[in-house]
């Protein structure tokens, strides 16, 4: 809860302004409030070199970089953050084949993310924001999407992520990262899989359109899939809320268009599959090494249940 400061005497010194709340986001140097500030620069770029060696072909190569400036907690007696800052190298092309019935999109990309902000709900469930170290993020996303005849339209899309920290993520800020410090320790050893990005997500999509009398006709189905994750960096944390679990959804949709009028009955999550979106818990307790821990029963938010619906348009 936020309070207003005392002097060395015990004396209220009141808020930083006058007719402000009282807040603790100050530090108290002799009998005056100093407030804390936060303030960053950085250098954006962004690099890309292209070849096109027909209409049809292109492929291209980027070096890029941005940065996000750091911040103050909202507890007080929490360290300001500082500015985390992601690099990233990608090489890609994009086709398209069969007199351009075919488009396929491939991308290969790696980024060094140092410093990088990790935010959780500490102390009364308010959120902390810290600098849980250096990561390295490898991955390739593709597209496919294919006109198999007049009127079948077949696409598909997947993406596949090896995210892990490269450095030790300490419980108090180290820059050796060695979390040797009295009262430190290691929250997220080096080699972590970063949290809540499953290794692979795709999914494909299937749609006929045809003319039925005086009407367009469509109907579409598509399959989509998530791999697990984890649901908290912090290695102890994590174990308490479990593993985000892994799930496939079938949608499926038809429905009729004519002039200003259209008409589509779908199915969402056809077979009612349970997955999470996400995992997280209210925090109270403390740990032996001083966290504070989010755990007892987690709460789960889970994919939409299988949800049957009629959606009717007119375009004026």
């Amino acid at each position: 809860m936020s309070q207003c400061f005392k002097d060395g005497s015990g004396n209220y010194l009141g808020p930083i302004l006058d007719g402000a709340p009282c807040t603790d986001l100050g530090d108290v140097v002799g009998n005056e409030v100093k407030p804390k500030l936060s303030r960053d620069t950085g250098v954006l770029h962004r690099l890309n070199l292209t070849y096109k060696p027909s209409d049809d072909q292109m492929f291209y190569a980027t070096w890029s970089r941005g940065f996000r400036p750091g911040g103050i907690n909202r507890r007080g007696g929490i360290t300001p953050y500082k500015p985390d800052f992601l690099t990233n190298y990608e090489l890609g092309m994009k086709l398209t084949m069969m007199d351009r019935r075919v488009r396929f999109n491939v991308a290969l990309f790696q980024e060094r993310w140092k410093a990088f902000q990790y935010s959780f709900l500490g102390l009364n469930s308010l959120t902390e924001i810290r600098n849980a170290g250096n990561a390295r993020i490898r991955g390739l996303e593709a597209d496919l999407n294919v006109r198999a005849s007049p009127g079948l339209t077949l696409s598909a899309a997947a993406t596949y992520i090896d995210a892990k920290t490269r450095t030790n993520y300490c419980t108090f800020l180290d820059p050796t990262f060695t979390c040797t410090q009295p009262g430190n320790s290691i929250s997220a050893p080096k080699g972590t899989r970063l949290p809540v990005t499953p290794k692979l997500k795709f999914n494909a999509t299937a749609r006929y359109e045809f003319d039925a009398g005086p009407v367009k006709a469509h109907l579409q189905g598509t399959v989509v899939h998530q791999g697990s994750s984890s649901s908290d960096l912090r290695v102890f944390e994590a174990s308490l809320t479990g593993r985000q679990r892994a799930w496939t959804s079938v949608d499926l949709a038809g429905g009729v268009a004519q002039s200003h009028w259209t008409a589509d009955l779908f199915v969402s999550n056809l077979f009612d599959k349970l997955g999470d979106l996400y995992r997280y818990a209210e925090c109270a307790s403390t740990t032996t090494d001083g966290q504070v821990a989010c755990g007892g029963n987690p709460y789960i938010v889970p994919i939409q249940p299988r949800t049957i619906g009629l959606r009717v348009g007119w375009k004026y």
